[in-house]
C-alpha cells in the first residue's frame, strides 16, 4: 500500500508539472502570436532617467516589474516582445528539418542499398563536425536574415530525422503487408505516404518536440554573437549579450531573459518526455 501511494503521490507530482510546463508554453504561444501587443510598457521606448533601474521599481509609465536596462527599456516587455523570434523562428527551423530529413530518411530506408550508406556517410560527417562553427560561419559570410537563419538553425536539426526515418522506415518495410502492396503494383509514393509515414510519425514528433528546444538554444546562442534574427527590438539571446557589460552592478538584465530560454526549453523537454510516455507500449505499461 505504501509503495503504491508513492507512486501515486509521483504521478500527481509529473501530471502537474507537465500542466505546469503547457500552460507555460501556452502563454508563450500567445505572445508569439501577438507579438509586443500583450507587453505591459512600450519595448521600444527608452528613458535615460530609468536606466538600469532595479525590478520593481516605479517610473513614468508604470512599474518595471522586471526592471529596466541600460537605455531604460522594460526588460518585462523585451521579454514578451522577443518570445515571437525565438519561437516562430525555432518552429520554422525544425518544420523544415523534418521535412526533408524524414522525406530523405524515408526514401533511403526504402531503396536501402548504396543510398541508405550514403545518408549514413553525410550524417556521420556532420555530427563530427561543430555546427555552431558552421553556422557563425555560414550566417557571418552572408548577411543575417531571418530566411538565413531559419536555414542554418534546420541544417543543423535535419540529422536526427533522418537518421530515426531511416531506421525506423527499414523496419517497416521489412512487414510482410508492404510485400504485399508492392504486389498490387503499389508505388513507391504510396507505399512511404500511407504505410510507412504513419507507422514512424509517433516517434518523429517526439523528435521534433526535442529538437525544438534544441533549435531554440541555437537562435539564442546565434543572436548572443550578433548573428541573429534582425529585428528592431532585441531577442533574449541579445538582450544576455547587451547585459553582460552590467553583470556585477544590474544582474537582472541577463538573469530573466536566461531564466525565460531556461523555462522554455524546460517545458518543451518535460511535454517531450510526457508525449514520448504516451507514445511508446512500454512505457504506457508501467503507468
Amino acid at each position: 500500500m505504501a509503495a503504491m501511494a508513492r507512486k501515486l503521490t509521483s504521478l500527481r507530482g509529473s501530471q502537474i508539472i507537465v500542466a505546469l510546463a503547457l500552460v507555460f508554453l501556452l502563454v508563450l504561444a500567445v505572445m508569439a502570436v501577438t507579438g509586443d501587443l500583450m507587453a505591459p510598457m512600450n519595448a521600444a521606448r527608452q528613458s535615460l532617467r530609468a536606466r538600469l533601474m532595479p525590478p520593481g521599481f516605479e517610473g513614468r509609465q508604470g512599474i518595471h516589474w522586471l526592471g529596466t536596462d541600460s537605455v531604460g527599456r522594460d526588460i518585462l516587455s523585451l521579454i514578451v516582445a522577443g518570445a515571437r523570434p525565438a519561437i516562430l523562428v525555432s518552429g520554422f527551423a525544425v518544420a523544415l528539418a523534418a521535412l526533408f530529413g524524414v522525406s530523405l530518411g524515408m526514401f533511403a530506408g526504402y531503396r536501402g542499398g548504396r543510398m541508405g550508406g550514403l545518408l549514413l556517410y553525410i550524417t556521420n560527417i556532420q555530427l563530427a563536425f561543430p555546427f555552431f562553427l558552421l553556422a557563425v560561419t555560414i550566417v557571418g559570410i552572408m548577411r543575417p536574415s531571418i530566411p538565413l537563419v531559419v536555414f542554418v538553425i534546420a541544417l543543423g536539426c535535419w540529422v536526427p530525422f533522418a537518421r530515426i526515418s531511416y531506421s525506423e522506415t527499414m523496419q517497416v518495410v521489412e512487414q510482410e503487408y508492404i510485400e504485399a502492396v508492392r504486389v498490387m503494383r503499389g508505388g513507391t509514393a504510396r507505399i512511404l505516404l500511407r504505410h510507412v509515414l504513419p507507422n514512424i510519425l509517433p516517434n518523429i514528433l517526439v523528435l521534433a518536440t526535442f529538437a525544438l528546444g534544441t533549435a531554440i538554444v541555437m537562435e539564442s546562442g546565434l543572436s548572443f554573437v550578433g548573428l541573429g534574427v534582425p529585428t528592431k527590438t532585441p531577442t533574449w539571446g541579445r538582450m544576455l549579450s547587451e547585459g553582460r557589460d552590467y553583470i556585477s552592478t544590474a544582474w537582472w538584465l541577463t538573469f530573466f531573459p536566461g531564466l525565460a530560454i531556461f523555462l522554455l526549453v524546460l517545458s518543451i523537454n518535460v511535454c517531450g518526455e510526457r508525449l514520448r510516455d504516451i507514445t511508446d507500449p512500454k512505457q504506457a505499461g508501467k503507468q
